[in-house]
């Protein structure tokens, strides 16, 4: 299964999740407890249909979250860990368990007549499903964090560690062109992405390399932002900001490409960092796309880590 069909998966489970939050939820503080209002007479022909409508809506989903979770257990990023997905299943095969052999018989006895004891068993053992639930809908987005804010190597990029980063040839925010091969021989390149100007995490991050840029030069060692801002933009981000290294306009997202940054679920500009050394081989690649200082805490472990040796200096 490729990244964008994971990512897809992601989505469709999570979604499903909370919808059936939603759902368990307003069926355990308002539907059940409303039933002892239907009436004896009235509440066998209410009972059937209430329990024919309601599986139209629930069957389909409690379905469409038990495939996507053992499909989530057979593909998920590095980044995820299987003890959060079997923990996920198991909350998921409780909440089967309570359905079928308790919420079922209740309403089974209650499409013939209405019984309180029965009534109230349903209200009561309905707070396992509203918990377990519940507790899915926290493990699911922890997993979506963890999933979006990894602190490892981008494990699925184009390029690894060792490889040789490839030539390119883009414009800055003042119409300069540059290319890779400006900095071979000349001290080595830290290359960041980063999704958009002027947004919380992204200010932060051209902050802190700006703060640390002394570190980077007295290493040799050049900084160059990327996004698909215009240049305007970026000339407006670099002012407002006093950055000391220019910034590159990727407008049509072809050097995000040539580097093989993704889409952090499909959706926003992936956040990577990679340090490039003075022979042009790729010494670093850090992917976290919630997370803005640790980019520069890398980037200066890996030149500090490398700099010494004959393919850095």
């Amino acid at each position: 299964m490729n990244d964008s069909n994971i990512r897809q998966l992601f989505l469709i489970h999570a979604a499903v999740t909370l919808l059936m939050i939603g759902v368990i939820w307003f069926v355990q503080l308002v539907h059940y407890p409303l039933l002892a209002n239907v009436g004896n007479t009235e509440f066998p022909a209410y009972e059937r249909r209430h329990r024919s409508f309601i599986k139209w809506l629930v069957a389909p989903l409690m379905m469409v979250e038990g495939l996507t979770a053992v499909l989530l257990l057979m593909f998920h990023p590095a980044a995820v860990s299987d003890w959060q997905l079997w923990v996920g299943l198991a909350l998921l095969c409780a909440i089967w368990f309570s359905t079928a052999f308790v919420q079922i018989p209740c309403h089974d006895i209650l499409s013939k007549s209405f019984d309180p004891v029965v009534h109230q068993r349903l209200v009561s053992s309905n707070w396992l499903r509203t918990f377990a639930w519940s507790l899915r809908g926290g493990l699911v987005l922890s997993i979506l964090w963890s999933a979006l804010s990894n602190d490892g190597s981008l494990k699925q990029a184009s390029f690894k560690i060792g490889d040789r980063a490839p030539d390119f040839s883009a414009t800055t925010q003042d119409g300069e062109r540059v290319q890779l091969s400006d900095f071979i021989g000349k001290g080595g390149l830290v290359l960041f992405f980063y999704p958009k100007d002027g947004t919380s995490i992204c200010t932060k991050e051209v902050c802190a390399f700006r703060d640390s840029y002394e570190k980077f030069a007295d290493a040799g060692v050049h900084v160059i932002g990327v996004s698909g801002d215009t240049e305007e933009s970026h000339r407006k981000f670099i002012g407002d900001h006093k950055l000391s290294f220019p910034l590159i306009s990727d407008k049509d997202g072809l050097l995000r490409k040539t580097f093989g940054v993704p889409l952090t679920m499909g959706l926003i500009p992936g956040r990577v960092t990679y340090v490039i050394d003075t022979e042009g081989i790729i010494r670093q690649i850090f992917s976290a796309q919630f997370v803005s200082d640790q980019h520069v805490q890398r980037a200066l472990e890996a030149v500090n880590r490398f700099k010494k040796t004959s393919s850095w200096t």
